[in-house]
């Protein structure tokens, strides 16, 4: 089997991991603030701090690849996986299980950042398509998570129980990845530049506010779902921890279908139309009062933050090859920092005014983005008209016309 076959094989797996650790927590969320006594300050802080590492973790990638190989580095990030999962499911008390949580987030930036420098390192014909791939065996395994978690939640000291499968998949996974990174070399014209330098058009600047607007949304919303119908919807425990896998359900096939209408639909009218999806499925969330609708609104839901991620990944991928990892860095820190600001937001604004008024700042982000992707596909329509204009203009060079 090719090299480039098990990287995205073992890649896939990792993500799926990711989706299932990461959803079987924030599934199992109400039973932990219960089991451990958090208040929706400490819940917040449980959600955001560990955002942090993971823009420590986009550093750590950005050094580490001056000189080394992003399938060596990726290991880094995988080893400490187990060690952070034990953590958490021992956890007794709110500190060991930040901490374990914290360490997690660590891993999961370091792992996730390397296998994306990875796919363009290897240099994949279709970028978008194997992002694509590997980013929907995330949603997979956050569809798989909350159906798990609401089997064994059968009373709120019982949450750590799911998490014995995403460490049995780590210990998997791990002798695989080693075997990668000893067959996979860097060639020097893969070697980053030692200067960090970060490209000056607008497009780029707008994809990186439109990942920290929109995994902040995304974040705030996934995170606090469960809490929000548990709480302001009177939904049951186990009703509310089920209810974001029906979330994931709608990201999966919304992303199936995104990796295939995407370049001929085009990729801003991609993303103008599924922030439209989310705006609506999130209001129908937030202000319905029938479960039905509810229940709809998660799902579209879903269907709208589908390809936004991976869609606005592969164009940054694709448009930039130079200082990859500098970009790449960018791209992931302010990915985190949305989700931190907005997830302590949401925690400050539900403890001081409402969970409702908490929920409804997310439904402000969504607008904003709507606005952003509209700029986006402005700019990038202009970059492809400038850039045509040069091509023409070397050829007419070429062809001695002057």
């Amino acid at each position: 089997m090719r090299i480039e076959t098990n990287f995205v094989i073992v890649a896939s797996l990792v993500y799926f991991l990711f989706g299932f650790a990461v959803m079987a927590i924030f599934s199992a969320l109400p039973a932990i603030a219960i089991d451990l006594e958090m208040s929706h300050s400490m819940t917040g802080l449980v959600i955001a701090l560990p955002k942090v590492f993971f823009q420590i973790a986009a550093l750590v990638v950005v050094i580490l690849s001056k000189k080394g190989n992003p399938f060596k580095i990726m290991l880094l990030g995988l080893f400490c996986v187990p060690f952070s999962i034990i953590l958490i499911t021992l956890s007794k008390e709110y500190f060991q299980f930040l901490l374990g949580k914290t360490l997690f987030f660590f891993g999961f930036g370091v792992t996730e950042m390397s296998i994306v420098f990875g796919v363009s390192v290897m240099a994949f014909r279709r970028t978008g398509g194997v992002l694509n791939v590997v980013h929907a065996f995330f949603a997979l395994g956050c569809i798989i998570s909350p159906g798990v978690v609401s089997i064994f939640l059968t009373d709120a000291s019982s949450w750590n129980i799911p998490l014995c499968i995403p460490l049995a998949i780590s210990l998997i996974i791990i002798p695989f990845a080693l075997k990668i990174a000893c067959k996979q070399e860097r060639t020097d014209n893969d070697m980053e530049s030692e200067r960090i330098a970060f490209p000056k058009e607008l497009l780029f600047w707008l994809i990186i506010i439109g990942c920290f607007i929109y995994v902040g949304y995304e974040s705030g919303l996934s995170s606090w779902l469960s809490t929000f119908v548990y709480e302001a919807k009177a939904f049951p425990l186990r009703g509310s921890s089920l209810l974001p896998s029906l979330l994931w359900i709608g990201l999966f096939l919304g992303r199936l279908a995104t990796g295939i209408v995407v370049d001929r639909f085009g990729l801003e009218k991609t993303l103008v139309s599924l922030t439209l999806a989310s705006l609506i499925g999130v209001s129908m969330i937030i202000f319905s009062n029938s479960t039905p609708l509810l229940i709809t609104g998660v799902f579209m839901t879903g269907l709208g933050y589908s390809g936004i991620f991976p869609t606005l990944q592969a164009l940054l991928v694709s448009s930039y090859r130079q200082n990859r990892a500098a970009i790449l860095c960018a791209f992931t820190v302010a990915g985190s920092m949305g989700a931190l600001a907005t997830n302590l937001l949401v925690g400050s604004i539900s403890e001081t005014v409402s969970l409702f008024a908490g929920m409804s700042f997310i439904l402000t982000l969504i607008v904003l983005s709507l606005i952003l992707f509209t700029l986006l596909g402005i700019s990038h329509a202009k970059t492809l008209r400038n850039s045509a204009k040069k091509s023409h203009g070397k050829q007419v060079f070429t062809n001695g016309v002057f």
